[in-house]
């Protein structure tokens, strides 16, 4: 058996680990194997999550276009300069979300 753990690859002998005497594996190793096997392999994401996430991200970035468009237009019926630094502050964004969506704008 081989199991990818944390990046490195263990390759198991059942064999190797069964007592000499009675030819049964160690209840502790069993239980030890039983983990490798579920737990020891990369399980990728469903499409299901996958899909999720991607709306998730969709949304949250709709937010922050949104909340800096408000924040430039808001700026500019004050008559105030807008800069990237001034419309983060007033979206409540982070500087490199605001700069990131205020060339938009």
């Amino acid at each position: 058996m081989e199991f990818e753990i944390f990046g490195y690859k263990i390759s198991v002998e059942k064999k190797a680990l069964k007592d000499k005497d009675t030819g049964e594996m160690p209840r502790d190793l069993k239980w030890a194997l039983e983990v490798l096997e579920k737990y020891g392999k990369k399980i990728p994401p469903s499409e299901k999550k996958v899909a999720s996430a991607k709306k998730a991200s969709e949304i949250k970035a709709n937010r922050a276009k949104e909340k800096v468009t408000n924040a430039v237009n808001l700026l500019r019926l004050q008559g105030e300069e807008i800069t990237a630094y001034k419309v983060a502050k007033v979206a409540g964004t982070s500087y490199n979300t605001a700069k990131k969506y205020f060339k938009n704008n």
